[in-house]
């Protein structure tokens, strides 16, 4: 009886969940509220994937940095819509239906909602999808986790379409080595606080030096470039990510503990990442959905305050971003 309410359950999320993300996606013209740099980039490049028929391609272990599954989804598009909007729109469907059912799944419906008013999250959705779909396989591989060739499948697909995977996915094994180490969970929190500060100092000293090296101007400019780095705009990030790591948990804390940290992590890495002039806020962007789980395992007398502030924060922002 209880497996057939779960299965039951699990059909409901599922279907709220394409319902929401139909809604969001297709009857919001977000178009019209705000220009999206990066989709623009995507519309072009299948355009030039149409016409051409074709990139430079890598091999061997260079495939894996190559982000060759992307250029093959867009490659694909003209075939199967009727315009290259309506395309990308699909891809975006598509995550952000595996992100409120990964979040549903998790925290109380009325608190969910919270994910769908950031815009941060927002721009994630639509403009920078192809991060925000690589971490949502990311996020499916963790969900089946108990099997073996599933996660391996999915993390192989989420590198081949973004680089930044295998960055995303080494946070969560060292966030798990330390973890098996760590005397207690709130000392294990504390050093999810603080790993991105040594993060970012090998990044400056280490990362850059090798793009230096092999002239890769254009790379280490991308990820330097200050318009993506901002020490106001990451402050509340670093104060949300303390919050979580000082303030007493509630019941659903040991069962989100792996969540918990990596959220914590993020957070503190978009501003370490704005102390270094590193692009930090896609890391907070595409974990946003965590930080809602995690502020959700918070203790009562908390949880619903910082429910509040961020709720606030979101609104703010929002006054700004359109």
């Amino acid at each position: 009886m209880f497996k057939f309410q779960n299965i039951k359950n699990t059909i409901i999320y599922l279907f709220l969940s394409i319902g929401l993300s139909y809604t969001f996606i297709y009857k919001i013209p977000w178009h019209s509220i705000r220009f999206f740099q990066d989709f623009e980039r995507y519309k072009y490049r299948v355009g030039n994937l149409f016409f051409n028929g074709y990139e430079e391609e890598s091999f061997g272990v260079f495939l894996l940095f190559s982000e060759v599954l992307w250029a093959r989804i867009l490659q694909l598009i003209p075939y199967y819509f009727y315009d290259i909007d309506s395309g990308l729109a699909f891809i975006s469907f598509c995550c952000l239906t595996i992100y409120i059912f990964f979040t549903i799944t998790r925290v109380n419906f009325a608190i969910m909602y919270i994910l769908l008013f950031n815009p941060i999250f927002i721009d994630l959705i639509i403009s920078q999808v192809r991060i925000g779909l690589a971490f949502c396989l990311l996020l499916l591989a963790y969900s089946t986790r108990k099997t073996v060739i599933v996660p391996i499948f999915l993390i192989i697909c989420a590198t081949l379409i973004h680089t930044a995977t295998p960055f995303l996915l080494l946070i969560f094994f060292v966030l798990m080595f330390l973890k098996h180490f760590s005397k207690n969970n709130p000392d294990f929190l504390k050093i999810a606080f603080i790993l991105p500060l040594f993060i970012m100092i090998s990044f400056q000293f280490i990362l850059l030096p090798i793009f230096d090296y092999f002239g890769d101007v254009e790379r280490a400019g991308y990820i330097t470039n200050p318009i993506y780095s901002s020490l106001f705009f990451s402050f509340p990030w670093i104060f949300f990510s303390l919050m979580l790591t000082i303030l007493p948990k509630g019941e659903f804390f040991d069962k989100n503990i792996d969540i918990i940290s990596y959220a914590i992590c993020m957070g503190s890495l978009f501003f370490f990442a704005s102390v270094f002039k590193f692009y930090g806020s896609r890391f907070v962007a595409v974990s946003f959905p965590l930080f809602i789980i995690s502020i959700n395992s918070l203790s009562n007398k908390f949880k619903y305050l910082m429910f509040s502030i961020l709720f606030l924060y979101q609104i703010i922002y929002f006054s700004y971003w359109v």
